[in-house]
């Protein structure tokens, strides 16, 4: 597992976080630093799903540092983005629109809010659409979804997924988190506490407050169970610059307290300052630093698989060898949310198994057996150490790798 950046790549991080302070913040990009490579800077900058800000960025700098061909895959870059982001905003207010029309209360989330807190809408990409509901609504909801054109993929314990190609990816959450979960039950009256937006009926928006809290929540999920990205820290920059002066902190001191983060939000509040909030960012890369820059977006798949297997082999007395064949031949728990048909007959669980790996095969082609062996295999206990280090430095004692979800 890579744990550290050499120093060009520091350079290189270094340089990209300032050109996304350049943007987030409407002052003028620094020069490049000697040496900067923009075909590197452009990898980072889709690795950490900030293309937009970078581009932006790149884009006025006096073009004596930018070559004609380097200027145009920028501009291509932000142009692309700013499509995509006119097509999902499009979609998604049709969506809301009809569940306005079909009396369906809900809380857009995450992204779609925090896209009006940058700039430029475009500023701020995203996956997928996340939109909290009721879900004694859920037959209701599929009806609706299924007149606009959207095909229901499946659901989880607490989410249901559609689909509407070649872009849409709709997650209709009827929990803001997993019942297991320690903030499950401050947050879980959203849908009463929320406010109406105005333009609609039956579209509401949290508080500020609520909303921080839920985007801390979020992320630091993902601190915990595979990695969360700059763009995470960056999220809780641009947003506190925006509201922190009208925040109730006595309210969000008690609520992150009682939830646990209080300590991480702290440290990455911090984080987000030193690298934002100034022209030439401040960088420690110590553990924390590096782990979040080496993340990507979302986190890596490597250290989610590690925290995953290690899980596993010690709560189950296992092997990293048993854990990779229950990878490959997941249990009946897993697959009846992918394959419903597993829940009711679950004799079917083996061609539930051969329906996933052909569509892995044949639909999605996203399978890399040597990585995916690799990382199943090859993580040490330095590995794990470094970890839960990390954890422990932010404050998640007691939700370590051995128990993370209780």
């Amino acid at each position: 597992m890579k744990k550290h950046l050499n120093d060009n790549e520091k350079i290189e991080f270094k340089y990209l976080l300032e050109l996304v302070s350049s943007s987030v913040n409407g002052t003028a990009p620094l020069i490049p630093y000697e040496g900067i490579k923009w075909q590197s800077i452009k990898m980072l900058a889709k690795y950490c799903s900030v293309e937009a800000l970078v581009a932006n960025a790149v884009l006025t700098l006096d073009k004596k540092y930018v070559s004609p061909e380097v200027y145009a895959k920028f501009k291509q870059e932000l142009s692309a983005e700013m499509l995509i982001d006119g097509n999902l905003s499009y979609e998604t207010e049709k969506i809301l629109k009809a569940f306005d029309k079909n009396k369906i209360k809900n809380i857009p989330l995450k992204g779609y809010f925090m896209k009006r807190e940058y700039p430029r809408s475009d500023f701020r990409s995203v996956s997928d659409v996340d939109i909290l509901f009721d879900r004694k609504q859920i037959d209701l909801v599929k009806k609706v979804f299924s007149e606009l054109g959207y095909t229901f993929l499946n659901e989880d314990d607490n989410q249901y997924h559609f689909e509407k190609k070649p872009m849409m990816n709709i997650e209709m959450h009827a929990t803001l988190v997993h019942e297991n979960e320690k903030s499950y039950p401050l947050l879980v009256n959203q849908l009463d506490r929320s406010i109406k937006r105005d333009g609609y009926s039956y579209s509401y928006e949290m508080s500020h407050e609520d909303f921080y809290i839920y985007m801390l929540v979020h992320n630091s999920n993902h601190f915990r169970i595979g990695g969360m990205g700059a763009r995470m820290v960056l999220d809780s920059y641009v947003f506190l610059k925006n509201h922190q002066s009208e925040l109730d902190y006595d309210y969000l001191n008690v609520m992150l307290e009682k939830i646990g983060i209080a300590k991480y939000e702290k440290r990455v509040r911090e984080i987000a300052f030193n690298w934002f909030a100034k022209p030439q960012a401040e960088l420690k890369f110590d553990d924390i630093e590096e782990y979040i820059l080496l993340s990507g977006t979302l986190g890596r798949v490597d250290v989610g698989t590690m925290i995953n297997s290690h899980k596993t082999i010690t709560e189950n007395n296992k092997s990293k060898f048993s854990y990779l064949v229950s990878s490959i031949f997941p249990p009946k728990s897993e697959m009846q949310y992918k394959y419903p048909y597993v829940k009711k007959t679950p004799f079917l669980l083996p061609i539930s198994w051969c329906h996933m790996w052909g569509k892995r095969l044949f639909v999605d082609r996203d399978i890399n057996f040597k990585s995916g062996i690799k990382n199943r295999m090859s993580y040490t206990d330095e590995d794990v150490n470094l970890y839960k280090s990390l954890l422990d430095e932010m404050g998640f004692d007691g939700i370590g790798i051995n128990n993370f979800g209780n």
